[in-house]
């Protein structure tokens, strides 16, 4: 089997005439390596499909003499499911739902918490299953509704799947899709932080209206809705579990979950040991439980990206995350792995803190602007897989303007006239970037090359990621290297958080009223034009006033065994185990 990269349409071409379709929300960060065993585990032991009674024989057949099975036949003996032995971009560090966690600890929460709904996936001619931007079915509802309210909002009525359970064997009810909402709401996560967006903000819009049916009523006709019932985040919790372990300091039991998967999806976690392993085991009560096609999934961290790698070749593993762009341009010549790449709307940058003395300076801002190698960046860090990003409204996103998106482009001259009219005098700038990135610090060294060409010298400085963490916060670096990946993939909810006054993620502290009121307006717009137009308003300021440098919009890869199958896209860059099976034989 020859090794190919498989390329996708992105949400942007398939999806750019239907915004008033859309949800959002969003988790930022990139992926980083972790650490390896080979612990064995219950969850080895492979199921069984049982085989169909075979008819009783008549007198007559007795007398025809013995045929080959035929193919039907064939295919009804036991089919042994596999158990997808998966190693991801880190280490999970914990698995509370409502609390902000490493990549890898997201997959095992999002096997673990089934929403309400999922995007309908698309078999692409490829094999990969590609979630769609438009339709959706139901998950944990069995069949649902949106209509629109005469107070301009949305009502949304649910009719909960009867005889699925949690693991331990409790149904699933309407009262456990109320609570996760009402734990969003009043508990101390960040998925509040979400709800303004769709237009929710109090628990009295989530209301119970029988064992199996709820509703809920929003003050927005929000484009983000339906995407927003997807996310793992509100899928339906054990309302009676997270009560009994609940606390006076802890009434919504954060710290019981911690290390404990309280959900009704397709898998229970029956080891956590992050460090080790981590074993998913499928949840017998689980409303699609026969069609799962694998018994399971390991998670084992491997520190190792080329370890990481032959291990796949070699078939002990089956699917990686987190392999970098340069180890993934070897691997595309290696006949035994298959590489699955695929344009994203994220965004890698270099932000530029207009609090800290000199980048309050306009003109300094746009010389670096000018300077950044934007090709080669893509050529020579991300090895190809990557696409220019042209914005904070990337080139692969919806809304996107390319006519304003062109102007980040390396323009040397350009970059000098702006240092000139800056009035600035001999001066170093300190970039920072985070230890674990070593694409961050292979950029920064290129950033620093090119802002050397115009008359600027650059301190690049390799930082732990804690102090990292700690010096954009307290704003202490002037340049610096950061990434953002929005869960549902919408402009508005990208542009709101990264670059609206007062974000906690608004790391450059730009701030500007005509911008945050063109954002806001297409937040809770359904209007596909008025959409557009507010967004290449916003996009026009954010590149007159050089806010950052977009740098590049990394792929989303995935790096399996060439006999694994049911890889999926969806809406996050979160890994998708419940269509991961083998080819028989291979």
């Amino acid at each position: 089997m020859q090794n190919t990269r498989l390329w996708l349409l992105t949400p942007k071409r398939i999806a750019i005439l239907l915004a008033f379709t859309l949800v959002a929300a969003g988790c930022g960060g990139d992926d980083e390596e972790t650490a390896a065993t080979t612990a064995t585990t219950a969850a080895q032991e492979a199921t069984t499909t049982a085989a169909p009674e075979a008819p009783a024989t008549t007198a007559a057949e007795e007398d025809e003499p013995e045929e080959a099975p035929t193919t039907t036949e064939a295919m009804e003996e036991p089919v042994e499911k596999p158990v997808i032995v998966a190693s991801l971009a880190d280490t999970p560090n914990l698995i509370e739902l409502h609390t902000f966690r490493t990549t890898s600890a997201y997959a095992v929460t999002n096997a673990v918490y089934e929403p309400l709904i999922k995007q309908v996936l698309e078999e692409q001619p490829n094999g990969l299953l590609q979630g769609s931007f438009v339709d959706h079915h139901g998950a944990g509802a069995e069949s649902f509704e949106i209509t629109e309210t005469a107070d301009g909002g949305f009502l949304a009525t649910f009719t909960i799947r009867q005889g699925q359970t949690f693991s331990d064997g409790t149904p699933v009810t309407a009262a456990d899709y109320k609570y996760v909402f009402d734990r969003s709401i009043e508990g101390p996560g960040y998925i509040g932080l979400l709800l303004p967006f769709v237009g929710i903000s109090s628990t009295d819009q989530i209301r119970v209206t029988g064992d199996y049916t709820f509703e809920v009523e929003t003050t927005v006709q929000s484009p983000l809705f339906r995407r927003f019932l997807t996310f793992q985040v509100f899928g339906a919790m054990n309302k009676a579990e997270a009560e009994a372990n609940a606390t006076e300091d802890d009434p919504w039991s954060f710290a019981y979950y911690n290390d404990k998967g309280g959900g009704s999806g397709p898998y229970w976690v029956s080891k956590f040991d992050p460090d080790n392993e981590v074993v998913l085991e499928p949840n017998p009560g689980y409303w699609n439980a026969d069609a799962l096609p694998n018994a399971g999934v390991i998670i084992r961290p491997i520190p190792d990206a080329n370890e990481k790698a032959r291990l796949i070749a070699a078939g002990e593993i089956d699917v990686a995350t987190g392999i970098p762009p340069k180890l993934l341009a070897v691997l595309e010549d290696d006949p035994n792995v298959t590489i699955w790449a695929s344009q994203t709307t994220g965004v890698h940058y270099l932000a530029m803190n207009q609090t800290i003395a000199p980048m309050d300076n306009l003109h300094l801002r746009q010389a670096i602007v000018s300077a950044v190698p934007y090709q080669a960046l893509i050529d020579n860090v991300m090895f190809g897989f990557a696409s220019p990003a042209k914005g904070v409204v990337t080139s692969n996103m919806e809304t996107h303007d390319s006519s304003i998106g062109a102007n980040f482009s390396q323009d040397l001259d350009a970059a000098r006239a702006h240092l000139e009219a800056s009035g600035v005098g001999d001066l170093t700038l300190v970039l920072g970037v985070r230890e674990s990135r070593l694409g961050d610090q292979e950029a920064a060294v290129l950033i620093q090359d090119a802002l050397r060409q115009v008359g600027l010298t650059v301190d690049v400085q390799i930082l732990p990621d804690g102090d990292f963490s700690g010096r954009i916060n307290a704003n202490e670096l002037p340049l610096f290297i950061h990434d953002w990946f929005s869960w549902g993939e919408d402009p508005f909810y990208q542009m709101r958080f990264l670059t609206t006054c007062g974000q906690f993620v608004n790391y450059a502290r730009f701030c500007n009223e005509a911008y945050d009121a063109l954002v806001n307006e297409g937040t809770f717009t359904t209007d596909p034009a008025v959409r557009q137009d507010v967004s290449s308003q916003a996009q026009q300021i954010f590149l007159d006033q050089a806010v950052w440098a977009p740098l590049w919009s990394s792929d989303r890869t995935y790096v399996t065994h060439k006999c694994v199958t049911g890889v999926v896209q969806d809406y996050t860059r979160i890994p998708v185990f419940t269509e991961m099976s083998k080819i028989p034989g291979c």
